[in-house]
Formats: structure tokens, sequence, C-alpha cells
């Protein structure tokens, strides 16, 4: 009875110690998903199918077809692989067991020559960012992603890195390493660059593909990166619209917006303005740079030299007399066209030219401005949103004023702009940059730099 007794009391006390274990774990760890279902869940399903490259479109959180076919796609993998499951694309618990184990799905996290998807875009970002890849991402692992890889493992293992091999594999280790801080390992990108020391500068520190410095009073240049790269100059070309335009003349006449203002592309940045409104050519010129109107562009382009093709030839001819070899314009708003070029150096060259004329001046470093009511809307008050020139915001630099932001998705995010402190005049141009974070940051440490000197 003893005995029995003590067999009784150690049951109770290892059911006691195994019952917090028991109660936490769920007899169905994963629920069943398929057709119709939507939520949470079917977003971290769509997610996880997504990074392994077995679903191409969107994480939605609704479980259509695509996601069906991605589902019916990772079984008949997990099938061949000796996995005793259908391929019917429901996402029963087997099957979600087994798409979330990194062991079981390690050929697809493993990312490789032909690997694609969001994991992918996600490791060229970094290499882009390191300055190892030079090619924008775009999601297919390629030789150029592969031979990026191995010159940034060879930095890592001759660190110490644990794990990692110099086999062009983005494999656990090296992944890891990348998630990791790599502040210490002598890498010249833009992240590791330490602001306290502005002389330090270097082009592998800044984000940009090219940018320039240069003296605004005397056009010394006083640091450049590829600066005569010929490259997309977006919106910076209303820089030349606008000068064209003042060389014209009659800044407070009252002009109609002609029909071409309504001719720009869907997806253009617009000012609005209407055919048929009427308005001041001045107003109509704050427009153009504070809203970047690619409508006001085309409406400049007609109501000062009587038609858009007129106007571009008028652009060229004035980037030709002020020696802007690498420059060629397309159109006078900067909506990507592959002949649509400029460089850094031209770009600040001519925003030089362009601080000599006082409208210039105004309407470039204007911040805000009231367009007065037309027969089309009541007054509207204007802002320039370049986070550079806002006191709120952590990009700040009070020294800074205008002169024109630009971006497309081929240009990347380009910037012109001046700074002033003391008797110090600077022109700075980003072209290129990645996000417009990253184009303030650079903007900061080229005038850092200037100041400096």
């Amino acid at each position: 009875m003893k005995r029995a007794a003590a067999w009784l009391s150690a049951l109770v006390i290892l059911s006691l110690l195994l019952a917090p274990a028991l109660a936490q774990q769920d007899p169905v760890p994963y629920p069943t998903l398929g057709a119709g279902a939507s939520g949470p869940q079917v977003r971290r399903l769509q997610a996880r199918l997504a990074d392994l490259g077995f679903l191409k479109g969107k994480v939605d959180g609704i479980y259509g077809q695509q996601t069906i076919g991605a589902v019916r796609s990772a079984q008949r993998y997990l099938i061949s692989q000796g996995h005793s499951l259908l391929a019917d694309g429901v996402a029963g618990p087997v099957t979600l067991g087994l798409l979330y184990d990194d062991l079981v799905m390690r050929e697809f996290l493993d990312l490789k020559n032909g690997s694609s998807g969001n994991k992918v875009t996600a490791l060229q970002t970094r290499l882009y960012d390191l300055n190892f890849l030079k090619d924008r991402p775009d999601a297919a692992f390629g030789p150029r992603t592969e031979a990026a890889l191995m010159q940034l493992q060879e930095v890592l293992a001759a660190n110490g890195v644990p794990g990692v091999a110099a086999n062009g594999i983005a494999d656990k280790a090296t992944r890891d390493a990348l998630e990791g801080d790599l502040s210490g390992l002598g890498i010249a990108a833009p992240a590791f660059f330490d602001d306290a020391t502005p002389l330090a500068l270097a082009p592998d520190f800044l984000y940009a593909r090219s940018a320039i410095l240069i003296d605004a009073q005397t056009g010394q240049v006083l640091f450049e990166k590829d600066a005569d790269t010929s490259r997309y100059p977006a919106s910076t070309t209303k820089i030349m619209t606008l000068l064209v335009a003042l060389e014209q003349g009659g800044l407070d006449r009252v002009v109609t917006m002609p029909q071409a203002a309504g001719e720009v592309p869907k997806d253009s940045s617009l000012v609005p303005v209407y055919p048929g409104e009427r308005m001041t050519l001045r107003d109509l010129l704050y427009g153009l740079m504070i809203r970047s109107g690619n409508d006001a562009a085309n409406a400049v382009a007609v109501l000062t030299l009587g038609s858009v093709s007129r106007f571009v030839e008028e652009m060229n001819r004035k980037a030709w007399q002020l020696g802007l070899a690498g420059t060629h314009f397309e159109n006078p708003h900067g909506y990507h066209s592959a002949q649509h070029v400029s460089t850094a150096r031209d770009l600040a060259t001519l925003a030089r030219y362009g601080l000599h004329n006082n409208d210039f001046l105004s309407i470039s470093a204007s911040l805000e401005y009231t367009l007065p009511e037309t027969s089309r809307r009541e007054p509207l008050v204007i802002r320039d949103n370049s986070e550079l020139l806002q006191p709120d915001s952590p990009h700040y630099y009070p020294a800074a004023y205008g002169i024109k932001s630009g971006y497309t998705r081929a240009a990347g995010f380009c910037y012109v702009g001046a700074a002033a402190q003391g008797q110090r005049q600077l022109i700075a141009v980003v072209m290129d940059c990645r996000t417009r974070n990253m184009a303030w940051d650079d903007m900061k440490r080229l005038f850092n730099l200037g100041f400096a000197r």
C-alpha cells in the first residue's frame, strides 16, 4: 500500500509539472485554410509563399485562385520530397507545418542564381546599399547578384563571421550576417559614415549614384561622384522650364490655360490647372515649381513659345548655350523618356545660372504660395514638401533653400538644392537615390562638407 501510495503521489506531481506545458500545446497548431478564407492567417501564408517564390501576386489576406495555385505548387514540391499530402491547394495543418519549417523549405530560403521573388529583392537592396551591387534590385538573382554576394561573403569570411563562405549563395549564415551589425567590418557604405567628420566624405559614403557640390559664387567643384554620367533628371527638368519661361518675360500678364495642360500622362504630378482657366503666368510658374505640375509645364510651353515642341527646342538650345554637354530634353516636365537625360554637373551649372535671376530665386526658393481664386476653384495654398526644408522634419537643414526635386521609377529620387551660411553659398545635386530620405542624408553630408572646408 505504501508503495502504491508513493507511485500515486509521483504521478500527481508529474502531472502537475507537465500540466502547464500540455496546456500551451495546440492540438491543431494551424487552421485549415482554403478558397474563400481571409484574414491575418491567410496574409501570413501568402507572405510565406511569396518569400519562398511560389506566390507572385498580392499579399492581400484573401485566399483566391493565385493563392490556391501557389499552395498547390508548394504541395507538389513537398510530395516530391517524400511528404504525404494532397496537391489540392488547401493549406491544412500538415501543409502549413511543412511550409513554415525553415529546414524543410531550405531549398527556397537559400537564395542562389536563378532564384526570384521578394526575398531576392530584399537581398539585392541590401547589397545595393552596401555598394556591392551596382544594378538596381529587380527580384531576379543572376550572375551580377551572385558576384556581388561573393564579394560581400569574402569580406564577412575575412572578418571571421561564423559559417560564411564565398559561395555566392545566400544561405542561413550569410542571411543572418546581413541582418546583423556590419559597421565594424570596414565596408565603405553610406550607413557607416561618421557625420561628425564631414571632411572624410568619399563617394562610397553617398547613396546617390551621381552627385556634385559646387561653390555657387565661383563655380568651383568641391566634391563629385560620377558627375558626368548621363542619368534621368525627372522633374529637376523644370529648372530649365522655369528659366526659359522667365527669359520670355511677361510674368504678370493674365493667360488662359491651353488644351495642352490636360494632355499629360495619367500618373503625372499636377497643380492642377485646367484648359480654359485663367491666371497670371507668375502664378502658373509657382505651381510648376512648388507642385511640380506637369500640366503647368505643358501650359508654360504653349503660352510662352506657342507649342510644346518649340519650347523643347529652346530648352535644348539653352542647354547648348550653357555648355551642358550631357543634357538633352524631350519634354518640359521630365516625365520618363529614354533620351531625356542630364548629369549632376549640368544640373549644378544650370542651377547656378538660374540663381542669378531674382525671379528664379524667388520662385524656386518659395516654400508656400497662394494661387488666387479662378473660375474652377477657390484660392489654393500650395506648399513645398521637401523634408530638407521643413523645420519639423528630422531631415531639416536650416541653411538650405530650394531648388527642385524629381522622381520617377527609372530616375530614382533626384534633388538640386542650395544652401547659404555666412559668406558661403553652395549648390548640391544628387541623382538616382533609392529613397527620399537617402537623398536628404546625401544633401546634408554634401553641405556639411562644403561649410567645413
